[in-house]
């Protein structure tokens, strides 16, 4: 049926995979979280989902070590 409705708007190259694969980075780029990606594409291995995205996790800028400032805030807003 995409190939059908994808030859009738004249796009050669569309497959139902490619709806599938722009979903995943739909999602991931407004913010949906691995976890929940992985489990809409089904995938065993959220590895396979961040390949799948291509996507990597940011070694060098972590999100974990954006706490400190969180934290720092919290404790000037307690006194």
């Amino acid at each position: 049926m995409v190939r059908r409705c994808a030859q009738r708007i004249q796009l050669d190259h569309l497959a139902p995979h490619d709806l599938r694969r722009t979903c995943a980075k739909l999602c991931h780029m407004n913010g949906g979280e691995l976890e929940q990606i992985q489990f809409l594409l089904g995938h065993v291995s959220v590895l396979t989902t961040e390949q799948y995205l291509g996507c990597k996790q940011n070694l060098e800028n972590p999100v974990n070590d954006r706490f400190g400032c969180l934290f720092a805030r919290l404790r000037v807003e307690l006194r």
